[in-house]
């Protein structure tokens, strides 16, 4: 497995990036693909095919603030699933942004949620992937996230840094993040 963390535009995989990332996530989730590609061009973020021998298997979009990168978007090809790609492409995005905290934000567990299951799948593989809990809880796009980094160190005020830094004070203010919880003892 030689996995690569490629910049889509040198990778040439502009079509199945982007089936990849409408299949994945919810639409309430994701941002519009030419806002991205924008941002992109600013230097605000990197939108990276994950790439094994020259096949795309994979996608890691990343928002590049200035002390913290949030990992906006992870998924892999459902054919590649279970194949370790998702845990190689985060040890490779660890490495990456060097001294920035890697944070990013997963769905509340919620057992009456419709996709329950894959919750508990997604915070499990994280966790097995050594990504820590911070303790914080944020509601955005219409859900609830909980957010998790690679130390276990963050707070609400940085998880909103990282997005106006990079998508601006516009943005933010659409999007209406607000902290629902965060753990005192954190």
């Amino acid at each position: 497995m030689g996995i690569q963390l490629v910049d889509m535009r040198e990778a040439k995989v502009r079509e199945p990036f982007i089936a990849l990332y409408e299949t994945a996530f919810p639409s309430e989730e994701r941002k519009p693909f030419g806002f991205m590609e924008g941002l992109v061009r600013r230097g605000k973020m990197e939108m990276l095919a994950v790439m094994d021998e020259g096949r795309f298997v994979g996608l890691a979009v990343t928002l590049l603030g200035e002390e913290a990168v949030l990992l906006d978007y992870l998924a892999i090809a459902p054919a590649c699933r279970d194949c370790g790609y998702g845990g190689a492409a985060l040890g490779l995005l660890k490495g990456r942004y060097g001294g920035r905290r890697l944070i990013l934000e997963i769905e509340v567990e919620d057992p009456q949620a419709e996709n329950a299951r894959e919750r508990v799948r997604r915070k499990a593989f994280y966790m097995r992937n050594h990504m820590k809990e911070t303790g914080v809880y944020a509601h955005v796009y219409h859900t609830d996230f909980e957010l998790l980094s690679v130390d276990g160190r963050s707070d609400f005020e940085e998880y909103v840094q990282v997005m106006e830094q990079t998508m601006g004070a516009d943005f933010i203010e659409r999007l209406k993040p607000r902290q629902i919880f965060q753990d005192p003892g954190r």
